[in-house]
């Protein structure tokens, strides 16, 4: 038996309706389901059958999940993820990280929250970047982000100058967008000015 992991065990475990409640209800220390329907007041006979893997309506999870303390939120997405045909259950991985609270995960959602559709339009643009270019590439591009962000405008004026000039007799399509993202910025600059003396 060879000494590798799959990569099969390496994916978080998907968390069904069932399972959330059954964790929970060891959690709070229920010795079994009856025990904890009677505790929490809820009709043994349809908490049994959730359990066993049945899901109610939205209302009757949220019940559940304030009284055996669950993120509603969760217990819902587990839900319509067992409900959704094969075909829609892809929508659902990426969310499913949350399952996990993993720091990054819920501060990019965060911060995506936070977004204006400029933002997000230029977000989506780096994302796929960053997915269709070699590490080395990556790099250096959000290294240049971090560099732009530490300059003054004439500091900056004079590089984007200096790219300008050194790749002027090349047919890059990127050199084209860097040129319409500088004309961008001075007209925002001069919209601004103008705002400010009006």
């Amino acid at each position: 038996m060879s000494g590798k992991t799959s990569k099969s065990n390496s994916k978080p475990k998907i968390k069904t309706v069932a399972s959330m409640i059954r964790e929970a209800i060891e959690k709070n220390g229920y010795k079994d389901v009856k025990e904890c329907s009677r505790s929490i007041r809820v009709p043994y006979d349809l908490f049994n059958k959730v359990v066993g893997g049945h899901i109610p309506k939205d209302a009757q999870l949220v019940e559940y999940a304030r009284k055996l303390k669950i993120d509603h939120r969760e217990l819902i997405l587990a839900a319509y993820r067992e409900k959704a045909p094969d075909e829609m259950k892809r929508y659902f991985n990426s969310v499913m990280l949350l399952e996990d609270h993993k720091p990054a995960i819920k501060e990019m959602l965060e911060l995506m929250d936070s977004f204006n559709s400029d933002q997000m339009e230029q977000l989506t643009h780096v994302a796929r970047m960053i997915q269709s270019s070699p590490r080395d590439y990556c790099r250096k591009a959000i290294a240049l982000l971090f560099l732009y962000q530490d300059m003054d405008k004439d500091t900056m004026s004079h590089f984007d100058s200096l790219v300008q000039l050194v790749l002027r007799k090349e047919d890059l399509k990127g050199l084209d967008e860097f040129r319409g993202a500088i004309d961008f910025q001075q007209k925002s600059n001069t919209g601004r000015r103008s705002r400010l003396h009006a």
